[in-house]
C-alpha cells in the first residue's frame, strides 16, 4: 500500500523562497523531506495504482488554469504544534481544487472532516503550544505580501524516511 498525497508547489521567487526556507529550517520537521506546498489532499493510503490516481487528479486538473497565490499573514493551530502562512489570494480557487478532488471516489475516503480546509503553507510543525504561539506572535511583526505562480498540481509518494518523491505532475493551463 502507498502513501501518497495531491499539492501545489508554489514557483515563490527567490528572496521570499529563501525567507520561507530558513523559518522551516528552524520550525518545520518536514523541512528537509519536502519543499513548501499547499496541500490539496492530505497524505493518505491506498491500494489504487499510480495511473488510477494520476488520471483521476488529472480529470480535475485539466479544469482549471494557472493563477496567482497571495500569502499575507501568519496563522496556526498552536494548540498542536502548526504554524502557517495563509494563502489569501487564489484560496478560493485551491479550495475549488480540494473540493473536487475530494468528490471523487479515490479520494472521499480520506476526507479529514476533523480539520477545516484552509489553503496555507506550513512554516512551523512539532512545536510545543507555547513556542508555536510566540512564533505566530513574532512573526506577526512583519508585514508578509509573498506571491507565487501556480502552475501545476503534484502527486507525491511519501517513503518510508518522509522524503517526498514526485509522482507526477499536471499543469494547470
Amino acid at each position: 500500500m502507498k502513501f501518497r498525497s495531491v499539492l501545489i508547489f508554489p514557483n515563490f521567487n527567490s528572496g521570499d523562497q529563501a525567507i520561507i526556507q530558513s523559518i522551516r529550517q528552524k520550525n518545520d520537521s518536514l523541512y528537509a523531506h519536502i519543499r513548501p506546498h499547499v496541500s490539496l489532499v492530505f497524505p493518505f493510503q491506498s491500494n489504487a495504482s499510480d495511473t488510477i490516481i494520476c488520471d483521476a487528479v488529472q480529470s480535475v486538473v485539466k479544469q482549471f488554469k494557472s493563477f496567482t497565490l497571495t500569502l499575507n499573514r501568519v496563522e496556526g493551530d498552536t494548540d498542536n504544534g502548526y504554524v502557517w502562512l495563509s494563502v489569501v489570494q487564489g484560496a478560493d480557487i485551491i479550495k475549488m481544487i480540494h473540493d473536487k478532488l475530494y468528490e471523487l471516489d479515490n479520494f472521499k475516503p480520506f476526507y479529514r472532516r476533523d480539520i477545516p480546509y484552509q489553503p496555507h503553507v506550513t512554516i512551523g510543525q512539532s512545536l510545543h503550544p507555547n513556542e508555536a504561539r510566540q512564533l505566530v506572535k513574532t512573526l506577526n511583526e512583519s508585514q508578509w505580501h509573498i506571491t507565487a505562480k501556480i502552475e501545476c498540481v503534484a502527486i507525491e509518494n511519501i517513503l518510508a524516511n518522509d522524503d517526498s518523491e514526485i509522482l507526477a505532475s499536471f499543469e494547470l493551463v
